[in-house]
């Protein structure tokens, strides 16, 4: 057996650590950067009129800014200056580009939020013998053009939010025994992540117990 020197435990140390932590490093430091720009920002306004910096002042006055638009947007009057705001943004050169792809990016998210899959299957796809996860749209078969299919999602990997649609007959998939986040988590890790492995995983330790 291979004796490991110091300088390879600590390297295969550092590594482990450095995947661990790397989510929350990352994680801190896209919100602390978002919060020193939007800080920096409103908190130069209240510098000029009050004439002292105040940490995070910039950051609280932007969230009481959408508080209260979001009061507003609740009243007749506040509904008719957001759309006057909203055909202001969409005819400004250059601006109504951010402007609406920032709304087109809302309203899909709205969208994605109300679907709600029925199941995990297992189907042949794009062709018979290659085999890939999906999930069932509707819990029950449309009809389409005259024949009982279900509509089922079949997403890409890593990126489960894009895929495809497609209509098959039940004979055409296998339903697959296990939850909804299991079978995703499968799809994101490019099948790296094993739900049988955690599984006995935690068996053992329950039995360990």
């Amino acid at each position: 057996m291979e004796k490991k020197t110091l300088l390879q435990i600590l390297k295969r140390y550092f590594i482990t650590g450095l995947l661990v932590t790397a989510p929350a490093l990352i994680t801190f430091f896209v919100f602390g950067f978002i919060f020193v720009k939007i800080d920096g920002i409103l908190g130069g306004l209240f510098k000029l009129w009050l004439g002292i910096e105040i940490p995070g002042l910039g950051f609280i006055a932007l969230v009481l800014l959408i508080m209260i638009a979001g009061f507003l947007t609740s009243s007749y009057i506040g509904r008719k200056l957001f759309k006057i705001s909203d055909s202001i943004f969409t005819k400004l050169p250059f601006v109504k580009t951010v402007y609406l792809t920032v709304k087109q990016l809302q309203e899909l998210l709205k969208i994605r939020k109300s679907i709600v899959f029925h199941g995990s299957v297992l189907i042949e796809y794009p062709r018979k013998g290659i085999w890939v996860i999906a999930f069932l749209s509707s819990p029950k078969p449309i009809n389409i053009a005259g024949k009982l299919t279900y509509p089922i999602f079949v997403p890409t990997t890593p990126n489960p939010t894009s895929g495809f649609l497609i209509f098959a007959d039940e004979s055409e998939f296998i339903r697959l025994d296990i939850p909804f986040e299991e079978a995703m988590k499968i799809v994101v890790s490019a099948g790296i992540i094993n739900p049988d492995e955690n599984n006995n995983e935690k068996q053992k330790s329950i039995e360990s117990d």
